[in-house]
């Protein structure tokens, strides 16, 4: 692998800046920020890039990744939707050839500039919009922000933002300007709630590096309210009493399942099953009750019973009902009885006044009827009826009171009928009849004198009475009356008319009447008064018995059931029992008539019996007769029809077992009478059976599979009694089981059934498939007729299965003891405790599963069965992991479930050391099926199983955080082994990761080496566990070394990675523009020296590099302050640092310290140099005074003073013992002069320890003796300098 540039991450930005000119350029209006994002992010992906050796012109390399950056984009304008592109793809690599050209030039500025002394005397500073990005998010959203990085004003500024951590993606990848607004972006979809996310945004720009720290704190879900969090049901439960309907809201909200934690937990399948229906109240209700929160709300009516007496008219009446509790009120409320009436049918929690509500109803009057009135008021709720029974009791006074005497009139005439009955019916004798008939006549004419029928009444008692002339006058009375009646009443007059052919009239006149009746007659056809005054006057009717048969028949077509007619049909048939040929609807009446009034005769019954016999169809009307007479005259003939008849009309049931009964008791020899027999006995009667029974069903049975499976077990029950009937029992038996389990039938004797006959060589793998549903099958008995389905609820299952209520009972099969059963109603509440029920196992399953399982393939329930048979835990186990697995895969499960399954398999495989099917397990899964919080050991599996795509594609996908370290260097080092070190970002941010960790090897060393651009800190810490591992670190080292050059940025251990890099032959211009800025900081910035700054200096200087002039300042001043280190080589280097300053014209009062080195510097033994360090480019002048002991103050004078070197600004001066020197000093920042520093020297503070031979010292020396009276060593000194002077004056000669 060739290495790649260098200085590849300086030169980044000058690239990328260019890059956005290009596209802005391409693109009028510039890049929207996302499209931006977008290139830069390419932009920077030139690592693929190879044949760019370390001795590679490092510009040149960058400029030839931005010329094939823009060929790139050639191919990919669609990315960024930038239509102007395409018009330009054409001139792509013309404009790569200019951009390689003007690369070349901004990278080599950046080394030449300090070369050249350009050095920055200042960074400037970074402002950010905040000081820490902190946000909290709920799991699973997405969270999106900014800040603003603010540059120094008028000065470039640019960069580029890396964040910390992979999962915060930093959108504006670099920045420049005074002002750039910085975009980011955490997606927490696949991050678990509770999760911190810690890390900084890294700006490395040309103005220094920064953190910008940020926190993200992914949220626990949490159930707020009125009253604060919910964190569990006890809370809930208080907020249902502060706030019902906040309460039902929040229960039937997403989040309320995350309450079920703990040990609240175990209601989570109640609470499945009780919120399917979204704002059910009632449900909301039963869920309290169902968790033990709060009891069942009762409602107790003040009356148990209600009794009123003489209703007034119009009144209202109170039923106060008590509500005892706090919950979901809801009630129906229902009557019985036609006189009862009330406004309100449902009553809800507004209808109560506190806990108290009064229940309005009304009488209705016309409704009433003398005596007990019976109803009751029903009030309805919570699974529960309660009743209230009310009885209103009306006298007779009353009644007449408020209706007058229609009853009463009504109920006279009923009682004349009664009579006439009787006597009719032989049942009192005339006398009898006569006197209570008079009586009822005489009170008919009490309650209504003026009514018509009443008196014509009274004339017949009359004339029964042979009281001729008085029933005449009423006659004549009422003729008037009637003739006018006889269109609105044809009935009344004929009934007059037929009166008055009980006196005086000749046939004649009774034939005329006759007549006259007959003729109203057919004009009101049907009229059974008419017809049965006719009976009586017409001689043909009179005569002949057929026709008054037929006319009584015919008005029975009519639709006619007075008991007048019955009478005279009964007595027809008593005279000539031979006119009964038939017994259809109307002879059947009639003798239904005869056997409700105790008047059957022999004869007419044998003669009905022989009918019945003949009789094809089935009447219930004749089954009743027959009864009637049996129970008159218990005779075998009449059991026989009885039998007969039953059976025609298929009828079956406990109520007619007697019958059936008898008549086996009786040998009736009748067909099909065993059948009947047995669908009649009550299955669970614990009778014994008739042998003959038992016989006849060995050899056939078409009986029902319920009877019959109570016959079987009836024989089984009784084998050792009846062994030879058991025995020839038993293939039947047989069949009939395999049968009914292939028909999926299951109740409680043919649970007996498969229990005590199956056997192995019976059950094959079609009979288990079917059997085993049955074997858990569970018999739910209710005695609640409200109740419509049952509902069964797995707490680990997506879906509830409702089965149909029938006859209070359901048949379901549960597979869990965690299954949850709930009863529904038709309005859809449902019920888990304020409902009662029992439920039955209606067979073991130990001996039958044995027999069945080894057929069973797929099988959910039986899969439940088996898997969950650990109180809900999951516990895989060499016999159920291919359940389990199927588990895992159904719809049926959650997907939390199923999602913890699938781990534990992965863990099952591993520990079982069945390698095959974990590798195959493994390859088909999918990041989704599992967890988040177990991914991580999925990738851990995959790792140890040598599966690193796959691995290394869920560590894309979950992010590295929270996996094993170990893991994450073992995957990455495998990968890097196999797929060759190419640049890829998620690899290049999981390495640095684990390498925080403390983890790593040599692959991921070199990896991130070559690759890996950042902050100089973390380019620090890669390089030194580099180095510590023996891994070359070249490129990492060139990388540091410029980036510190570039933004400003110190690290302590930049001179190690300097001479490191040294070591390894670095590129002479970064070598020297590294050690320049360190020299540059030690002399300008008056830092601290680099330890070993001046060997490396030394070291350069032999190699004959061309050393910046700062460097020589450098090694003068080390050695001027540390003179005890210096050695004689080191001092011939100093002459020749100080020739070539002095020949440079750079004197600076460190010189000093080495006189006496080059006979040069003696010219500046003399002299005061003054040192002033003021901001390069700024122009500084001195104002000085030399002023001699006991002379005027003078004006000061003004020179500039010389800038030897980047701000060191020097002036010179010679002063004589006594004389003092004051100046002050302006510097000219922006136009404007300012004083900066002032100060006074005088001779005394010179440099007089020092031993000085010249001219100078010589006269300042003498003036010093002069001044202390010191004649001799005057006298001496004067002698010393005009010798000097002598000689001076003819050797030398001014020119």
């Amino acid at each position: 692998m060739c290495r790649r540039s260098s200085l590849r991450h300086c030169l980044r930005f000058a690239l990328q800046k260019m890059a956005v000119e290009w596209y802005n350029k391409c693109r009028p209006g510039g890049l929207h920020c996302k499209n931006r994002c977008a290139i830069l992010e390419r932009r920077t992906k030139y690592s693929g890039i190879s044949g760019y050796g370390r001795n590679a012109d490092p510009a040149v390399c960058i400029a030839r990744i931005a010329a094939q950056f823009l060929n790139e984009e050639r191919n990919t304008a669609a990315l960024v939707g930038m239509e102007g592109m395409q018009t330009r793809q054409e001139t792509a690599w013309e404009m790569g050839a200019k951009y390689e050209k003007s690369v070349v030039r901004e990278v080599k500025q950046i080394i030449q500039e300090i070369l050249d002394g350009n050095f920055k005397y200042e960074n400037g500073s970074l402002d950010f919009s905040c000081p820490q990005i902190e946000a909290s998010v709920q799991a699973g959203e997405l969270l999106e922000g900014s800040f603003t990085i603010f540059g120094p004003e008028g000065v470039l500024t640019e960069g580029c933002v890396v964040s910390s951590d992979l999962r915060m993606e930093c959108l504006t990848a670099t920045f420049g300007g005074s002002r750039d607004e910085i975009f980011y972006r955490l997606d927490t979809s696949e991050m678990e709630a509770g999760t911190e996310i810690k890390g900084a945004f890294h700006i490395v720009s040309n103005q220094g590096e920064y953190y910008l720290p940020f926190s993200v704190i992914l949220k626990l879900p949490l159930i707020e309210s009125s009253l604060g969090t919910i964190k569990n049901l006890f809370h809930f439960t208080n907020l249902a009493k502060s706030s019902w309907t906040e309460a039902v809201g929040l229960f039937y909200s997403r989040e309320f399942e995350q309450v079920f934690k703990g040990n609240d937990r175990q209601h989570y399948a109640a609470y499945k099953g009780l919120s399917g229906l979204y704002g059910n109240e009632h449900n909301v209700e039963e869920f309290l009750i169902e968790i033990n929160k709060k009891k069942p709300v009762e409602f107790l009516p003040e009356e148990s019973q209600i009794r009123i007496e003489n209703p007034a008219p119009a009144s209202r009446y109170t039923l106060v009902i008590n509500r005892n509790g706090w919950g979901y009120t809801h009630l129906r409320i229902e009557t019985e009885g036609d006189f009862l009436e009330i406004h309100e049918n449902v009553i809800g929690e507004e209808a109560f006044l506190g806990n108290l509500y009064r229940l309005y109803y009304y009488i209705k009057e016309d409704r009433l009827h003398a005596g007990n009135n019976y109803g009751c008021i029903r009030i309805i709720g919570y699974g529960k009826t309660i009743t209230v029974p009310v009885t209103v009791i009306c006298h007779v006074e009353s009644i007449r009171r408020r209706f007058g005497f229609y009853k009463e009139k009504k109920r006279v005439i009923t009682q004349l009928l009664q009579f006439y009955q009787a006597f009719r019916l032989k049942k009192i004798s005339v006398k009898t009849w006569m006197e209570e008939t008079g009586k009822l006549t005489e009170r008919l004419q009490e309650i209504d004198g003026n009514d018509v029928a009443a008196k014509l009444f009274q004339a017949q008692l009359l004339m029964t009475k042979e009281r001729f002339h008085e029933a005449q006058w009423i006659l004549e009375q009422e003729r008037e009356l009637l003739e006018s009646l006889q269109k609105e009443k044809p009935e009344l007059w004929c009934y007059y008319l037929y009166l008055t052919t009980l006196y005086g009239k000749s046939d004649s006149d009774i034939d005329e009447i006759a007549r006259v009746i007959a003729w109203y007659y057919e004009r009101n056809r049907g009229n059974w008064r008419i017809a049965w005054l006719l009976l009586f006057v017409s001689d043909e009717y009179s005569r002949s018995a057929s026709g008054k048969w037929a006319l009584l028949e015919e008005l029975f077509t009519y639709r006619c059931k007075s008991p007048l007619i019955y009478i005279e049909a009964w007595n027809l048939l008593c005279m000539n029992p031979a006119m009964l040929l038939k017994l259809g609807d109307f002879e059947l009446q009639i003798l239904n008539y005869a056997v409700k009034n105790e008047v059957m005769k022999d004869d007419i019954m044998i003669q009905v019996l022989y009918l019945a016999q003949k009789q094809k169809g089935y009447s219930a009307l004749l089954l009743r007769i027959l009864m009637s007479c049996y129970d008159r005259h218990p005779q075998s003939d009449i059991l026989h029809a009885i039998c007969t008849t039953l059976i025609k009309g298929n009828k079956y049931g406990s109520q007619y077992f007697a019958w059936y009964q008898a008549g086996v008791e009786q040998n009736l020899r009748i067909t099909r009478l065993y059948e009947y027999y047995m669908m009649s006995v009550t299955l669970d009667d614990s009778r014994t059976l008739p042998k003959m029974i038992l016989m006849y069903f060995s050899y056939q049975s078409d009986l029902s599979y319920e009877i019959t499976a109570w016959l079987y077990v009836y024989v089984l029950k009784h084998q050792e009694e009846i062994p030879d009937i058991y025995i020839n029992y038993m293939p039947a038996m047989e069949r009939f089981v395999v049968e009914q389990i292939k028909k999926d039938r299951i109740n409680r004797n043919l649970a007996y059934l498969y229990r005590n006959i199956l056997t192995k060589s019976i059950v094959d793998e079609e009979v288990a498939g079917h059997l085993l549903d049955l074997l858990f099958m569970q018999d739910i008995t209710i005695e609640n007729d409200e109740i419509k389905q049952v509902i069964l609820v797995y707490p680990y299952g997506t879906k509830e299965m409702a089965y149909p209520v029938t006859g209070g009972r359901a048949q379901v099969p549960i597979y869990d003891e965690e299954c949850k059963i709930l009863l529904e109603d038709g309005a859809h509440d449902r019920y888990t405790k304020s409902i009662s029920y029992k439920a039955e196992h209606l067979n073991t399953t130990g001996k039958l599963i044995l027999m069945a399982a080894p057929y069973i393939r797929e099988h959910l329930g039986y899969d439940l069965y088996i898997c969950f048979d650990h109180k809900n835990a999951i516990t895989l186990l060499e016999d159920n992991i291919e359940r389990f697995k199927r588990l895992a895969d159904s719809d049926f499960m959650r997907e939390q479930i199923r999602q913890e399954i699938r781990i534990r398999m992965i863990q099952f495989y591993y520990e079982k050391d069945r390698m095959w099917e974990l590798d195959e397990y493994l390859f088909a899964l999918k990041p989704e099926q599992i967890a988040r919080g177990d991914r991580k050991e999925v990738i851990r599996t995959m790792v140890l199983r040598g599966m690193y795509e796959e691995a290394y594609t869920w560590v894309c996908l979950t992010g590295p955080y929270g996996i094993d370290v170990k893991t994450l260097v073992r995957l990455c080092s495998r990968l890097l082994t196999l797929n060759g070190q190419e640049e890829e970002k998620r690899m290049t941010g999981m390495l640095l990761y684990v390498l925080d960790k403390g983890k790593y090897d040599e692959q991921i060393l070199q990896y991130l080496i070559r690759y890996y651009n950042g902050s100089i800190k973390d380019m620090r810490n890669i390089w030194k566990a580099a180095h510590d591992f023996g891994v070359d670190t070249y490129e990492m080292s060139e990388r540091i070394l410029v980036q510190m050059l570039y933004t400003g940025a110190y690290i302590g251990e930049s001179m190690e990675i300097f001479h490191s890099y040294m070591k390894e032959n670095g590129k002479e211009e970064v070598t020297l523009a590294f050690l320049s800025q360190c020299c540059y900081d030690y002399v300008i910035k008056e830092k601290i020296a680099e330890p070993l700054l001046c060997q490396d200096i030394l070291r350069l200087y032999r190699e004959k590099l061309r050393l910046h002039q700062v460097c020589l300042i450098a090694y003068l001043k080390y050695y001027a302050e540390n003179p005890k280190e210096i050695t004689e080589e080191i001092k011939e280097v100093i002459r020749g640092f100080l020739r070539e300053l002095l020949k440079r014209k750079i004197v600076l009062p460190l010189f000093h310290a080495y006189q006496g080195y080059l006979p040069a510097l003696d010219a500046l033994q003399d002299k005061v140099i003054l040192e002033y360090r003021a901001k390069p480019g700024h122009r500084v002048m001195i104002h000085y005074l030399i002023q001699k002991e006991g002379e005027e103050k003078q004006e000061y004078a003004k020179e500039v003073m010389k800038d030897m070197f980047s701000g060191i600004c020097v002036k010179e001066f010679i002063l004589f013992f006594g004389e003092r020197l004051q100046y002050y000093i302006t510097e000219d920042a922006d136009g404007r002069e300012q004083v900066t520093h002032s100060a006074t020297v005088s001779k005394n503070d010179s440099r007089d320890d020092v031993h000085m031979n010249s001219r100078f010292s010589l006269l300042n020396d003498i003036m010093i003796g002069k001044t202390m009276q010191d004649y001799d060593t005057v006298d001496k000194l004067l002698e010393e300098y005009y010798k000097k002077d002598f000689m001076v004056n003819k050797l030398f000669t001014i020119v």
